[in-house]
């Protein structure tokens, strides 16, 4: 015999406790240092891939010889641009600021500032200033830009290392396939030497 629906027990329904916006935890305003900090991370690696693409078209599209000073002038012209980025995001910050000093009422978007908003944007600009200062220190150091001309190097050897490998690993994956890959190979090694590798020498040897 079955029970009719309304004998059965109903399962218990979860209380849910209201959302307290009081008991968020705040999260205490980064300071200046830490602002710089951030904003020279972002920047060393911003203008360490500009130097590394500019290191791969010059030595392998175009075929020069590596030699850091080439490209340290690269570095210099991209932290120099970056910090001009910051002179201008500070002068926006100022203007904000300016702007909403004493400017009292609830904020309609994001970008829609007020009164409260005052000691942030004084710390934006603080902080586009001083990273500004900062990067073209950087931009006037020989020995901070043959450092990133160093370890673009080292970036743009690893990609086209991991290029060349790929290519290697699809090429001898077709290969493996025929029947006939092993008594083959040494005659495609010749072929390769005789003909690509030269190739590549009398290519080079026009720039």
């Amino acid at each position: 015999m079955r029970w009719p629906n309304w004998f059965r027990k109903r399962a218990a329904t979860p209380r849910v406790r209201p959302f307290d916006e009081d008991a968020l935890t705040e999260t205490a305003p980064p300071t200046l240092e830490q602002s710089v900090e951030e904003g020279m991370l972002l920047a060393d690696y911003a203008t360490r891939m500009a130097v590394k693409n500019h290191i791969v078209v010059d030595t392998i599209q175009q075929g020069n010889p590596f030699e850091p000073s080439r490209h340290t002038k690269q570095a210099a012209e991209m932290l120099e641009e970056l910090a001009d980025e910051q002179d201008q995001a500070a002068e926006r910050a100022a203007e904000a600021r300016r702007a909403v000093t004493g400017l009292l009422g609830d904020a309609m978007h994001p970008h829609d500032y007020r009164d409260v908003d005052v000691a942030n944007l004084r710390l934006r600009e603080e902080a586009a200033h001083a990273l500004a200062d900062a990067l073209r220190a950087r931009a006037s150091s020989e020995s901070e830009l043959l450092s990133i001309v160093e370890r673009a190097r080292a970036d743009a050897w690893h990609e086209v290392g991991q290029a060349i490998e790929a290519s290697l690993d699809a090429f001898s994956g077709a290969e493996a396939l025929k029947a006939n890959y092993e008594e083959e190979r040494p005659g495609r090694l010749r072929l390769l030497i005789a003909r690509d590798l030269a190739k590549l020498e009398e290519e080079r040897g026009g720039y």
